[in-house]
């Protein structure tokens, strides 16, 4: 028997149909092996993944199973294919969420239809959670996005030659900038200029973030991981 497969539309744009192919035709990858997500980095928290897919370029069908923060890092019009959807997500710039996978995975294809690069970042996190950290974590000039059982996330926004500087967690830390190009954001001493810069801070280490433009705000994103 044929099974019939659901398109998703991103953002309206209009997107094709496909029907009446078997599943057994649809080969997929595990996400970190697609060719389109660049492993720049793994140990034994965190994998983070570089998403680019280039204008009217489409990443290979491939399998989200491991509790993830997804960011969304450019305006792109793009579209998704699904075969398994545990839920609907748009792909618009400064999206972050969180989606653990535990039930449902998700497998799709991702496309770009437009002009300029897609740019996202998968962070796949790869630790069982402890419950030692999370819910007396305080972080300057933040807001909490949102804190599940492996990760608390905050949102820094930084004001004109702003900074603080926390002492040593009890939890390691991810921290991605939001801010670029061009940014002059710096944490722990390292420059943050595009969108997408990254650092770990493992667990017992101070962490100092800092904006030194004079004329912008910066933001970071802080994954608190537990």
């Amino acid at each position: 028997m044929r099974q019939r497969f659901l398109t998703y539309v991103v953002r309206g744009f209009p997107l094709f149909a496909l029907a009446g192919l078997p599943f057994a035709g649809y080969t997929q990858v595990q996400v970190s092996r697609e060719p389109r997500h660049h492993n720049v980095f793994a140990n034994e928290w965190v994998r983070v993944l570089d998403v680019h897919v280039p204008p009217h370029d489409t990443t290979m069908m491939h399998k989200h199973s491991t509790p993830s923060v997804f960011l969304i890092l450019s305006k792109t019009k793009t579209g998704s294919e699904a075969v398994i959807e545990p839920r609907r997500r748009s792909f618009t710039d400064g999206n972050i969420w969180f989606e653990g996978f535990y039930d449902t995975p998700r497998i799709h294809r991702v496309w770009n239809e437009d002009t300029v690069d897609f740019h996202a970042m998968d962070i796949e996190l790869l630790h069982e959670p402890s419950g030692a950290a999370g819910d007396s974590i305080k972080v300057p000039y933040s807001r909490s996005l949102f804190d599940e059982k492996p990760v608390h996330a905050f949102k820094v926004t930084l004001g004109k030659s702003i900074g603080f500087r926390m002492r040593a967690t009890s939890a390691p830390v991810l921290v991605i900038g939001l801010t670029g190009p061009a940014a002059e954001g710096d944490v722990n001493g390292q420059p943050f200029r595009n969108k997408g810069d990254y650092l770990f801070v493992p667990a017992g280490s101070a962490l100092g973030i800092g904006n030194k433009s004079r004329t912008s705000e910066q933001q970071f994103l802080l994954l608190y991981l537990k």
